[in-house]
Formats: C-alpha cells, structure tokens, sequence
C-alpha cells in the first residue's frame, strides 16, 4: 500500500485543498481531498487489466465549488431531504435552511461539503487511509447541538473501500452521514449507466410525494420497476430509498452492479437501513452527461425526522453514532 499527499487547489476560504491518494499493489487507487471529505477518484482495473477512472470528479478543489450535484462529498448533518426543513425535538421546533425548493437537502445551503475538514492519514496493516475530523457548531443551518464528526476513508489490498462515520453531540439532535460518490464501471464519461446490471438486496422502498420527500409507506418491491432482487439493467431513472433487506445496525450486503463490458464490479455493504439509488438524473448542466453516473447513499431514512414509524435518527448526548459502510471492487 502506498499513500501520497498533494495540493489540491484553493478553497473559498483561500487555504490549499489536500488530495490523498492511496494504491493497494492490484492497481486499484483512491484518490480523497480535504474539501468536503470528497472521495474525487477511484481508478480500477478492468477484467483485461485495462486501468479507468470509475468515479465522476475534478481534477482541482475549485471545480467542485461551481458544480452542483454533491460530487463525492460527505454529506450532512442530515443527507437526503427533510420536508419544509422543519422537525420538532425536545418539544422545541426547528426550521432548517430550505436549499431544494421547499425542503431540506444534504445540511443545507452550507453542508459538509462546503466545508474544509481536518485530516490524519494513516497505515495499518494491510489498509491504509485517512480520518477526517470537523465540528459542527450548535445552531449551523439550524440543527440543535455541537457536533463532532469523523469520516473515516480507507482502501485495503483485497480491494475493499471503508467507509466508517461516528458523531458526538453536546444536545440532543439529528444525524444521518453518507456519501455521495458517483459511479461509472465503464469509465467516467463513457456515456450512460442505463445498461450496467443491477441487484438490490431489497423486498421495499419508500414511494415519495412530487417533492421527493417520503409518503411515510414501506411498499413492496413486488411487481414493481423496483424490484432488483434478480440482476436486471438500471434500464430507467431512479432517486428513492431501497429498504435494505436484514437487520438496521448489521453490515450486511445491500446492493451489486456490474459493467457487461468492462467486467467490473462493485458491491456495497452497510448497516444502514437504507440505499438511496440514484441515476444523475440532474447532471445535464454540468460537465457530465444526464445518467452520466449512478449513486448509491447508504443512510436512514429521508424526512425520518418527521416520520414516527422510520428507525431513529436522533443522537442524544452520551451516545455515538457510528455509520459503517465498505464497497467491493472486482471483476466478473
């Protein structure tokens, strides 16, 4: 394993971003900045051996400020959406900044990804990796509570890419840590995803109202343009949670996709109970191509906040929240 640090451009703030880049000896890399705790490249090898850029991103710090789309970034405090940004805790209301219409989105008009992290690399056997560190202030966007937060990003040499999320509070407040990379097994801007191949360990999703925002059901995947539980192609656009079949809290595996052409293959494990699968529906506009690229955000539930019946996101004082969450990379 071999970890490299180099600038990265500037941020707002005017201070040099820092990319990390980590290669285990199979050839495949990670390449992870300091601005917005952004995975910015994964280059894998293909079943030929052929090496390719599989994750949608720039080159430079400064490209991800002027383009929209959340572009590898960790998101928070509360990734996906919150309706209106209004929840109530402690008996107090809270209204969140709106920055998706009506409703919240990814922590709002000044999330994690617009924020420079703190960063401690690090080697521990055969898995080496960095730790990014922020906090948080009581009152940012809204959210009640001081929140101390670290993003753990880590490759290993059998080709595993950890993804690890733990959070402290001083108040009782909300939580929910993902990622939101964007992915082309083909090869960043190859074209579409539509016909990469499939399988979602999940019996229900979660149908949503005209604003994207959960209509509070679990509906069967049965019968379904969502049932993925048999390999089929992604063939059509998507931006809902998959209820991930299996116990909330227990890593277990969550969703399989594969490029026919390439061979290459990723599978993700989490202990989320959910996967948001989303298609690039709205990357026209911006470098990428619509459907240029597909992600899958393993978090809670959106609008859980607000929905008595979806598992707790709340975080009291005393406790840690811990998001586990690791991709496999391989080729088939």
């Amino acid at each position: 394993m071999t970890i490299k640090k180099q600038p990265f451009g500037t941020t707002p703030d005017g201070d040099t971003a820092t990319l990390w880049t980590i290669e285990n000896t199979s050839g495949l890399s990670l390449g992870i900045c300091d601005w917005g705790a952004t995975i910015v490249s994964v280059k894998q090898p293909d079943k030929a051996g052929r090496l390719d850029e599989i994750i949608l991103g720039f080159d430079d710090a400064s490209r991800y400020l002027s383009t929209e789309g959340y572009l590898g970034a960790t998101c928070g405090r509360f990734a996906n959406r919150i309706a209106s940004g209004k929840f109530s805790l402690g008996g107090k209301e809270y209204q969140l900044n709106c920055n998706d219409g009506p409703n919240h989105l990814h922590g709002g008009e000044k999330g994690y990804n617009a924020r420079t992290w703190e960063a401690a690399p690090y080697s521990e056997g055969n898995r080496s990796g960095v730790v990014f560190t922020l906090i948080s202030p009581d009152g940012e966007e809204n959210y009640p509570g001081e929140l101390r937060i670290s993003a753990d990003y880590a490759l290993d040499e059998q080709g595993r890419l950890f993804m690890d999320f733990k959070g402290v509070s001083n108040k009782p407040t909300i939580i929910n840590i993902t990622n939101h990379a964007y992915w082309n097994l083909a090869g960043a801007g190859s074209g579409s995803i539509l016909n990469h191949l499939l399988k979602v360990h999940a019996s229900g999703y979660l149908p949503v109202d005209e604003t994207a925002i959960p209509t509070g059901e679990i509906l069967s995947v049965e019968g379904t343009a969502f049932d993925f539980r048999d390999v089929k192609p992604i063939s059509r656009e998507f931006d809902h949670c998959m209820v991930i079949d299996g116990e909330n809290g227990e890593v277990r595996v969550a969703v399989e996709v594969r490029d026919p052409v390439s061979g290459r293959k990723l599978t993700l494990y989490t202990d989320r109970p959910g996967v948001q699968l989303y298609t690039g529906n709205f990357l026209q506009g911006t470098p990428f191509q619509k459907n240029g690229g597909f992600c899958l955000e393993p978090q809670d539930f959106p609008d859980a906040p607000n929905r008595p019946g979806f598992p707790p996101v709340v975080l009291q004082p005393g406790k840690t929240y811990h998001h586990r969450s690791m991709i496999e990379f391989s080729n088939q």
